[in-house]
């Protein structure tokens, strides 16, 4: 009896088997990824900006600055035409022609910071063109507002503290090159001397200055002739020696002017021209005489 039993389960499971119609879950295929290339970057080519610093305190010695206009919040104003201001960096002294008259000032600077005391200058009155006085007047005020600077290829340019410019100047002294440094006679207009004192030729008097192609140089100190010899050593550099003069007696104040003059003339060493203008210094700055030439 157990077999027919376990017989008749048999066949039943068989059945149920085939009635569920259950098989063999078909094979899910494996998912290939194809490989995707990338470009290949192409590299850059940076070029390497070119530095346009500030300027240092080297950048502005040796040069003879001149204005080209006072710049101010509403644009800029140029130099009165007929006028040119100048500006000398040298040592711890500016000095030069505010158009009318020749000034000098103290000067301090570290990298493109500078600052300039009060102006000293002559006092001759000048009446054409009209306004260069107003002029003179607001560059001597304007330049001592300075605060720092930036030389960018022949252009210098001033800056007050709110970095506003203030003056710009040029190297180029336009269209009129300047005169050479011998051929002419050159006529003092003023001096200032190693105590920062500003001098000019007493009234009446002529200061004079020649200097030859042959190395000697001569010319008047208000009273006595005067002679010697130079040398120039480059292209803003002399030397002058044997300075020797006659002796005639003038009233005294006439006497210390020239003595003063004199004595100074073996102690310069470095020249600038600018247009008609002539610039001797010790080469720090201490000791200027300014000249013209004479017509």
């Amino acid at each position: 009896m157990k077999p027919l039993v376990s017989g008749l389960l048999l066949v039943a499971l068989i059945l149920m088997l085939f009635a569920c119609g259950c098989t063999t879950p078909p094979a899910v295929p494996t998912p290939t990824t194809e490989p995707t290339t990338l470009p290949t970057p192409t590299p850059t080519q940076l070029q390497t900006p070119v530095a346009t610093g500030p300027g240092t305190q080297a950048d502005l010695a040796g040069v003879t600055w001149y204005l080209v206009s006072f710049n101010h919040g509403t644009g800029s104003t140029n130099v009165l035409p007929g006028t040119e201001i100048t500006a000398i960096f040298e040592g711890n002294t500016v000095y030069g022609s505010a158009g009318c008259n020749q000034y000098s000032a103290t000067y301090q600077g570290t990298l493109n910071s500078m600052a300039i005391g009060t102006p000293a200058s002559t006092k001759m009155t000048c009446s054409s063109p009209a306004g260069i006085m107003s002029q003179e007047n607001y560059y001597l005020s304007t330049l001592r507002g300075a605060s720092s600077f930036m030389v960018n290829g022949d252009i210098l340019t001033i800056y007050d503290s709110g970095k506003n410019a203030i003056l710009s100047y040029t190297k180029n002294p336009g269209p009129a090159a300047p005169a050479p440094l011998t051929g002419g006679t050159w006529v003092l207009k003023s001096y200032v001397d190693y105590k920062g004192e500003i001098y000019t030729p007493v009234a009446g008097t002529t200061i004079t200055l020649q200097f030859s192609d042959d190395g000697k140089t001569n010319g008047n100190a208000g009273c006595n002739n005067y002679f010697g010899t130079f040398t120039q050593t480059g292209a803003n550099s002399l030397v002058m020696r044997d300075i020797a003069s006659t002796k005639m007696a003038c009233a005294e104040q006439i006497m210390v002017v020239e003595n003063s003059y004199l004595g100074m003339l073996p102690q310069l060493n470095t020249f600038y021209i600018a247009g008609n203008e002539l610039f001797l210094s010790d080469g720090t700055g201490k000791i200027t005489l300014t000249y013209s030439l004479q017509n």
